[in-house]
């Protein structure tokens, strides 16, 4: 990036954390909109394109869930509002393509914030509050069924696209799909979802994180057979395979329980909402392993060897991410307490 776009990205990212932590942890509607506004706002100051080029669709569709959060701020009551604001921010199928069009014009730190603030589920948990709108019983198995359907398309895009972090980025979505199912269910929904939320982001960090190292130092541009890159970052492939399978919900990780509890609380909801939430999260475990395949298997590429170290303290903060997933997967309670 460009000096003259620094302090956008700087600007940007402060942004995205601070509106983060207002939209989590304020429950006063006018604070809990200026949160979510600030988070949907900070990936659109000006950036380097990943592509280096903009189109009128990339432009204009990013701008919808800003109007449609903006709505839900200005009639906070209006079930119409709400529904739609959850709708579009949520990124529910085809309102996903906002996300779409971010994800080819963002550089990749600036998109996984934007990823990892999880702006739908917690337009969700605000949406589904006493203090705004009340959903009735049809509306909320309808937003349910848009959401699993989303994560079901989302866990597809995963399986057949061949740039790792948009397989990536696919997988993430599919997992925030089933958080916002999950919060809509019901009580045990809602105590799923906090779970679901700190395993999605804890992986999804380290996942992006060592992919975007590796796709920075190897040039990867696709998923190959034989990229072989275990042989010459084996610290980072064991990082790699112990934060995607934790992710994709093995067991003695926090996604594991939170499935478990997702389970049970849509089994009593619907049958069929079960069905599709146990079948997205068993096609995103194949998603990851296909990820894992692309990059780290097979015998090293001719050209391909040991580059520049990663950057200081990278693999040691996924180190980190890491054991807390296992720390909060061995003892989920601490974290059940804010559901």
């Amino acid at each position: 990036m460009n000096a003259s776009r620094a302090p956008f990205a700087w600007l940007a990212r402060a942004l995205a954390l601070g509106g983060a932590l207002t939209m989590w942890t304020c429950r006063a509607h006018p604070w809990f909109v200026a949160g979510l506004l600030a988070v949907l706002l900070a990936p659109l100051l000006p950036a380097r394109t990943a592509r280096g080029r903009f189109s009128r669709l990339a432009l204009a569709l990013p701008w919808l869930p800003v109007a449609a959060a903006a709505a839900h701020g200005l009639w906070p009551h209006s079930v119409a509002a709400g529904v739609v604001a959850l709708f579009v921010v949520g990124g529910a199928f085809p309102a996903h393509l906002w996300l779409a069009a971010l994800r080819d014009r963002l550089p990749t730190d600036r998109f996984l914030l934007l990823v990892l603030a999880q702006p739908g589920l917690a337009l969700a948990v605000h949406v589904l509050d006493p203090q705004t709108v009340t959903l009735s019983r049809e509306q909320h198995h309808l937003l349910t069924t848009c959401f699993l359907a989303t994560a079901l398309l989302r866990t597809s895009f995963g399986l057949v696209r061949f740039t790792p972090l948009a397989v990536l980025h696919e997988l993430i979505g599919s997992q925030a799909a089933m958080l916002v199912a999950g919060a809509l269910a019901s009580d045990h929904g809602f105590a799923a979802e906090y779970l679901m939320l700190a395993g999605t982001n804890l992986g999804g960090a380290v996942l992006g994180m060592l992919l975007a190292d590796l796709s920075r130092r190897h040039a990867l541009d696709r998923l190959r057979p034989d990229h072989g890159l275990a042989s010459v970052e084996p610290r980072s492939c064991r990082l790699f395979v112990v934060a995607g399978f934790l992710f994709a919900g093995l067991p003695g990780g926090i996604v594991f329980f939170a499935e478990d509890l997702l389970f049970h609380a849509l089994v009593q909801h619907s049958a069929w909402h079960a069905t599709a939430m146990v079948l997205a999260a068993a096609l995103n475990a194949v998603g990851f392993y296909r990820l894992h395949l692309g990059v780290f298997a097979g015998h090293l590429r001719p050209g391909v060897g040991a580059s520049e170290p990663p950057p200081r303290g990278l693999l040691a903060v996924a180190t980190l991410l890491v054991a807390a997933t296992l720390l909060f997967g061995c003892w989920p309670q601490l974290l059940l307490g804010l559901g």
